[in-house]
């Protein structure tokens, strides 16, 4: 007896063209299943080789970075004493021949105490109410420098740059509210940090090597 599988469309009964819809249907269903695993499962593999290698990549320049700069503060200390002179305490230095640049730099990291945001909503306040009808590019400009950046951080950088921009201004209200803001700055620690260049032939300028994805 001929199955409705194999019957054309037009000879089965309504039985078995529901029951051919109903295969067809879970057919695709299971096709659809397997597909959506394996796309997971494809994926979920992609993640976790990426993570491994990325960890791997980021253990490797760690080390870098701590051999490098510690083997350069030898160097460093050696060229003082073949000069027969006492090292001197710097918070920068560099390491150079015809060809290679070295530069490592130590700097303070900062954070504020927890006041700093009363002196930093007045001098938002201060911004807003004399600036912002007056120069809105220049409003806008120093109220996102009081903004905090991707880490939640205050920039101590430019926060001291802005101050230098008010003591132009000569407004002694906000002078006096960057002043108190910046006396809430507390050194926390300090960290190193290592540049390497290479000096191109034909323009004769240094080039940084960089490691930083972005610049890629």
């Amino acid at each position: 007896m001929e199955t409705a599988t194999n019957k054309l469309i037009n000879e089965m009964s309504v039985e078995e063209l529901f029951a051919f819809a109903n295969k067809k249907k879970a057919e695709q269903l299971k096709k659809n299943t397997e597909r959506k695993q394996a796309y997971y499962s494809d994926k979920n593999n992609f993640l976790d080789a990426v993570v491994s290698k990325y960890q791997e990549v980021q253990s490797v320049l760690k080390e870098l970075k701590t051999t490098t700069i510690h083997e350069a503060e030898n160097f460093n200390k050696l060229m003082y004493e073949i000069e027969g002179k006492p090292v001197k305490e710097t918070k920068s230095f560099k390491l150079e021949n015809e060809t290679v640049r070295l530069m490592v730099e130590e700097k303070e990291l900062f954070s504020f105490a927890d006041e700093a945001i009363v002196h930093i909503n007045s001098i938002r306040d201060i911004f807003r109410k004399k600036f912002e009808g007056r120069n809105k590019a220049f409003y806008n400009l120093l109220d996102g420098i009081l903004m905090k950046n991707s880490k939640g951080e205050y920039d101590p950088k430019l926060l001291t740059k802005a101050r230098r921009q008010v003591r132009e201004i000569g407004d002694e209200e906000l002078i006096n509210e960057f002043d108190k803001l910046i006396d809430c700055q507390k050194v926390v620690g300090s960290a190193k940090y290592i540049r390497v260049y290479t000096k191109d032939n034909d323009t004769k300028k240094w080039n940084d090597i960089t490691l930083n994805f972005s610049s890629l």
